[in-house]
């Protein structure tokens, strides 16, 4: 540390740093818009507008002569149907409430919640975090998090190359499977120490100044003078006010550059009663103005050796490897082939709808429930949610490699392909 300067710098290095991360993030996302203009419209969109050469290129972009033919043919069929039944007279609208599209509509949504459920936008942004909780320094884990990161590529990459070959069904079973298991042996992990933590939430209520604000260094001096001792530790406060609840990060006392804990009304109450509104509809936003400030919790954990960190780390490492070789390639490959045309676009709006508020809802509540009762809490919760994943994928969801939307559709109408 003397070398960068002493803490003030290395504090100063750490709030300008995230500047490179916007940076190196521009890369992929330029090639992602040059990519996107490479990309062919949908065969069945260019077919429904009498385009039929163009469908028939864009079939031919990844299917032999003989398979375009063939979806040509039943895409024709399933336009002359519905010609057929507009000349009757009979309704042509389709809606998500028929009996052939329920199961596949509930299959997508299912899966969608389930890929949100596993934890995996958690705990790829907190992942650097966890090891530091799990026992790694702070070099060690932010070393583990780009082997982290750079395990999903690899792995991505290979998934890739098998999706085709061995099925979005199988690979989303051994996902999930792996998925399970791996979340179990990180949430055994942080049991252990979890189990000894200490609740000091009287302590630190006493430290609340007369403005109902809190500042203090948590260090091993503040730790041994909470537990008396002197081991390594951890600690994170859970707060209120009024309706308003709050979490601090967790500060392990031996990080010399950690900042002091600040708690005020400004981090914790919304600024306007819209922004209230999302954030607890049911809440007195006027009252939490003038409430004190009420420390739920104030639980100090011991920081366990860096032997365990590095058994986490590497059951994180399985975990984002199973995640990618499965949920991480298969999931949208999957879904968009469940979906029939005809109900795709309400169908994967709505799923999507599902998608989103089940992952805003756990970033909402991974850190409080985190510092309130553990990491361990949370990944034994992804690992149930995931059972469910594996369950839905493993024995209700049909293979979709080698056939086409309409031999799909007529999987689930009842029809022999």
């Amino acid at each position: 540390m003397a070398g960068l300067g002493g803490a003030d710098r290395l504090l100063a290095f750490k709030d300008t740093a995230w500047r490179g991360i916007f940076w190196v993030s521009l890369p992929p996302g330029i090639l992602f818009v040059i990519g996107s203009f490479m990309v062919a419209e949908s065969p069945r969109w260019l077919f429904r507008r009498g385009k039929t050469a163009a469908a028939r290129a864009a079939l031919l972009r990844s299917r032999t002569d003989a398979q375009a033919e063939t979806e040509l043919q039943e895409m024709a069929e399933t336009v002359a149907a519905e010609k057929a039944m507009t000349s009757t007279g009979e309704k042509t609208g389709e809606s998500l409430l028929r009996r052939k599209y329920v199961a596949p509509f509930l299959l997508v949504c299912v899966i969608l919640a389930c890929n949100q459920l596993t934890g995996i936008n958690s705990i790829i942004g907190y992942n650097a975090t966890i090891l530091i909780q799990a026992g790694l320094s702070d070099l060690h884990a932010h070393f583990a998090s780009a082997l982290f990161t750079l395990i999903n590529f690899l792995v991505t990459i290979g998934a890739v190359l098998l999706v085709d070959r061995k099925g979005r069904k199988f690979l989303l079973s051994l996902g999930s499977a792996g998925i399970i298991v791996s979340l179990v042996c990180a949430g055994i992990l942080f049991h252990k120490t979890e189990a000894k933590r200490i609740e000091v939430k009287a302590a630190v209520q006493a430290m609340v100044a007369t403005g109902q604000t809190l500042t203090f260094a948590f260090n091993e001096t503040t730790a041994s003078n909470f537990t008396g001792g002197a081991l390594p530790s951890s600690l994170v406060i859970i707060y209120s006010y009024g309706d308003f609840h709050g979490a601090t990060t967790a500060i392990r006392s031996d990080d010399k550059t950690a900042k002091s804990i600040e708690i005020t009304r400004a981090n914790c109450i919304p600024p306007n009663k819209v922004v209230a509104f999302f954030s607890n509809p049911f809440a007195d936003l006027d009252a939490a103005r003038a409430a004190p400030l009420k420390i739920e919790n104030a639980l100090i954990t011991p920081v366990p050796d860096e032997q365990n960190g590095w058994l986490t780390a590497t059951c994180l490492f399985v975990f984002m490897s199973f995640f990618a070789v499965g949920p991480g390639v298969c999931v949208w490959l999957a879904l968009s082939e469940l979906m029939p045309t005809r109900i795709r676009s309400n169908g994967m709006s709505i799923a999507l709808l599902i998608n989103q508020a089940v992952s805003t809802t756990i970033a909402a509540i991974f850190l409080p429930t985190v510092g309130k009762y553990g990491y361990a809490t949370m990944f034994f919760a992804f690992a149930g949610f995931t059972v469910i994943y594996f369950v839905t994928a493993a024995f209700f969801l049909p293979e979709t490699k080698g056939k086409t939307l309409e031999e799909i559709e007529g999987h689930f109408e009842g029809r022999k392909n």
